[in-house]
Order: structure tokens, then C-alpha cells, then sequence
């Protein structure tokens, strides 16, 4: 027995026979087949005459064009609306079918209009949304860079730019490629080691790596996000020696009260038994009682620096209020616009720093101050020609409590940093060389830079 033929052939083969006619050749064989019957009947009829088959053929000629005649205006409608539908599907929803035209199929004309309103909406809507995370891209402090399966760059930023690539864009380039990259994060890139990672040749030193795949149009993607944590680190850092100094002033403050008063009492009673040995000691129990109480109250200020009280900043009276305390010279012009501060907390970092310029051992007439504008920041750089600082003492130097002084406290240029990082600033320290006259001056420049508000 014959095995039936395969259905799915059976389909082919009937659709290869099948004629699929428009509209207009449907309605010609229409009119056809009925000037074909008319004629059938004549002849059946023996009423089939030359006249009489004319007559038939004009009318079926005659209804056709009836019928398109008829059914014009419903062809442009269709036709008008097919335009709509080809301008949506190309992306073009600006355009509408011409309503004055629609009449049966103003339904399909409504539901098209409002399709077209909702994706020029939706489109526009869209477009905001990546403008907006292309601004925030761009202006993100965080590294970020975008491979694809073949380890090629699709797309970074400018922080990407700047920590890997010396600012230069690397779009199109192989990561791994990268030849201008810190040994740590060259492999913890090529191996996607996640977590913290320190860098002593920038600005931020501790860098915390992240590493994400994802699927996208069926092929796999890295998205490796780079995030500067040396200013949070630094800011708990600052605040757990602030909780410890609060604590420790305090107790401190409960023992010297007493002590002082006793010191007091004691030298009065020994005077008053002329025991002048005694009256000594107590004399000096109550000095290093003083000194260091006025030791304590200056960690004790440190760690209750109010929040900065902004307002305009008069240039002129500041300047005259460092220059009553220190020497210096003013390199440029003071700035132009409105600048906001606190004014007292400004002038305590100035002065600060100031004070360590001349005890640097620089020259005075090497110590200068240049304020210079920027389109959103205010640089205020202190320069000195004390021959600069040593590498492992500049990466200390903003430490709590590090001192190269023998009498210093480690507090001065601390408070400096916070009172700038208050303002939603920054200061930093770099050893600089200077051309001054026939000689070549070296020193510290210290620059604090202030925000735009």
C-alpha cells in the first residue's frame, strides 16, 4: 500500500497554483464572468444577435467602471493610510493621513493618529532620557568603560579617559591593549578582580573596581566601573578622629578642672605657710595644666568645625587681614565675580596656611598667592621657595596628627582640607619649580579650590 504524500509537500504545491489577485483584477473578472453569463443566456435564448452582444459588452465595460468610479475615494483613503503606516514604519511620526480625505475608515485613521502621537512621545521622551545619561556619564567622576565580547572599547568617559589613557579617548582600542595603566589596575582589569585598589600617581589613590555582564543583541558585554574613594575614605577617616577627639577632650576636660583648682588652692595655702618650694610646684602644676588645656581646646575646635556660613567674599578686606599677619605677594588680579565662603573659616585656612610657607625656611619675597577663575571652580594657590617637601612626607601630609615639625601638631593643614571640603571643595600639595630672576626657586604650592555656587 502507497504511503499518503507528505502534507507539508501537498501545502507547497497548492500554494504554487494560487493566484492571489488585487482588488481592481477581482473586480474585472467580476464584471467578466457576468458579461460572460449574459452572453450565455442570449445564446441559450437564441436572442444572441450583433447589436444585442455589443450592448452586453458595453454594459459589463460600463459596470466596471462603475464600480471603480464608486469605489475611488475608498482606494485613496487605503492609500493614504498605507502612506501613514510606511512613514511609522520608517520612524517618521510627524506626518498624519490627510483627515479631510477620511471618511468610512476614520476609525483607522484615529487609531494611526494616536499611535503617531503616542511613539512621537514616547520618542521624545526617550531622547531626554539619554541626553540625560549622557550628561551624567560625561560629568561622572567614576571611570567608565564598555567592551564587548572581543574585548573592544565601545564606548568610556571622560574619567575613563583621563585615568587610563592620559585623556585621550580610546573608543575602537583593545582594553587589554592599554599600555599607560598602573600595574594594579592593569591586572585587576585583565583578570576582573573586583574590589579596592590603591594608585600612589593620581589624584585619588584608592579606586574601587566593579565588573557586570550583560547580554546585548546576543552577545556579551563587561561594563567595568571605576569609583575614586579616596575622599570618602578620608572624610570617615576624619570623622572617627573627630568622634575620638570629642571623647577624649572630654575626659580630659572633667581631670583638668579639678587639677586646676587644686593647683590653685595649693599655691594660695602655701603662700599663706610661706612654704615657697611648694608655692613653685603648685605654680608649675597650674602652667602645664594651662598649656595643656589650651592644647586640648584647639583638637576640641578642630573637631566642632561648624558648618561654613556662606556670603560673598570681600577680596580687598581679606587680602589686608593676611597681610596684617603675614608677608606675601600677590601674583594677578583678585577675582572678578562673586565668589561664596565662609569668611572666617577662608581666612583660618589662609592663614594656616600661610603661617607654613614662612616656616618653611622660604624666602618672604618668594611666597606669593594667585587667585585664578575658572568657568565653575575658584583656584587659590600659596606658593613658597622652602625647597618643597619629601615624597613619603607629601603623601602623609594631610593626615590627622602628622607632623614634621617637632612642636607641631598635625592639626593645621587637617583643619585646611576640612574647612575646604566643608565648602564642597579641595585642597591639595604638590612640589613645584619656579624660574624667579637668574635662579630657579623650588618649593610647595598648596591649592585650595572652591566651587561655583
Amino acid at each position: 500500500m502507497a504511503s499518503p504524500r507528505p502534507e507539508p509537500a501537498a501545502a507547497a504545491m497548492r500554494q504554487r497554483f494560487t493566484v492571489r489577485l488585487s482588488s481592481r483584477s477581482r473586480l474585472a473578472l467580476l464584471c467578466l464572468t457576468l458579461t460572460v453569463l449574459s452572453l450565455a443566456g442570449l445564446v441559450h435564448f437564441n436572442l444572441l444577435s450583433l447589436g444585442s452582444g455589443i450592448s452586453v459588452a458595453a454594459g459589463g465595460v460600463g459596470l466596471w467602471l462603475l464600480i471603480n468610479w464608486t469605489l475611488k475615494p475608498l482606494y485613496q483613503e487605503i492609500l493614504a493610510l498605507n502612506l501613514h503606516a510606511q512613514n511609522l514604519q520608517d520612524g517618521s511620526f510627524n506626518t498624519n493621513a490627510n483627515q479631510l480625505n477620511i471618511n468610512e475608515l476614520s476609525t483607522l485613521a484615529e487609531s494611526l493618529h494616536a499611535m503617531s502621537a503616542q511613539l512621537r512621545a514616547e520618542r521624545a521622551s526617550l531622547y531626554q532620557r539619554e541626553l540625560l545619561l549622557d550628561t551624567v556619564l560625561q560629568s561622572s567622576p567614576s571611570a567608565l568603560v564598555l567592551t564587548n565580547h572581543a574585548d573592544t572599547v565601545l564606548m568610556c568617559n571622560p574619567a575613563a579617559c583621563q585615568l587610563l589613557n592620559n585623556n585621550k579617548k580610546f573608543t575602537g582600542s583593545k582594553l587589554s591593549a592599554l599600555t599607560d595603566i598602573a600595574a594594579p589596575l592593569q591586572q585587576a582589569l585583565q583578570h576582573q578582580q573586583q574590589g579596592l585598589i590603591r594608585l600612589d600617581n593620581t589624584g585619588q589613590a584608592v579606586w574601587h573596581l566593579s565588573v557586570s555582564q550583560f547580554q546585548l543583541n546576543q552577545q556579551q558585554h563587561w561594563l567595568y566601573l571605576l569609583k575614586p574613594l579616596s575622599r570618602e575614605i578620608q572624610r570617615e577617616e576624619l570623622n572617627a578622629w573627630k568622634k575620638l577627639l570629642r571623647v577624649i577632650g572630654h575626659e580630659l576636660n572633667n581631670t583638668l578642672a579639678p587639677l586646676s583648682s587644686l593647683a590653685f588652692s595649693g599655691r594660695q595655702m602655701a603662700a599663706q605657710l610661706q612654704q615657697h618650694e611648694l608655692s613653685r610646684l603648685f605654680d608649675t602644676i597650674s602652667e602645664r595644666s594651662l598649656h595643656l588645656n589650651q592644647f586640648v581646646q584647639a583638637y576640641i575646635n578642630f573637631a566642632k568645625l561648624p558648618p561654613p556660613q556662606l556670603s560673598v567674599v570681600n577680596w580687598p578686606r581679606l587680602i589686608n587681614q593676611l597681610q596684617d599677619h603675614f608677608e606675601f605677594e600677590l601674583l594677578g588680579d583678585l577675582p572678578k565675580r562673586d565668589w561664596q565662603a565662609d569668611p572666617q573659616q577662608l581666612a583660618q585656612l589662609l592663614l594656616n596656611v600661610l603661617k607654613n610657607a614662612h616656616e618653611s625656611g622660604s624666602a618672604i619675597e618668594h611666597i606669593s598667592l594667585c587667585c585664578i577663575e575658572f568657568g565653575n571652580e575658584l583656584q587659590l594657590q600659596v606658593s613658597d621657595g622652602g625647597g618643597g617637601i619629601a615624597a613619603d612626607v607629601l603623601q602623609q601630609a594631610l593626615v590627622p596628627f602628622y607632623s614634621s615639625k617637632p612642636q607641631g601638631s598635625g592639626i593645621g593643614l587637617t583643619l585646611c582640607r576640612d574647612i575646604a571640603e566643608a565648602h564642597g571643595g579641595s585642597l591639595s600639595l604638590y612640589n613645584i619649580s619656579r624660574q624667579i630672576a637668574d635662579s630657579r626657586i623650588c618649593g610647595l604650592q598648596v591649592t585650595v579650590t572652591l566651587p561655583a555656587r
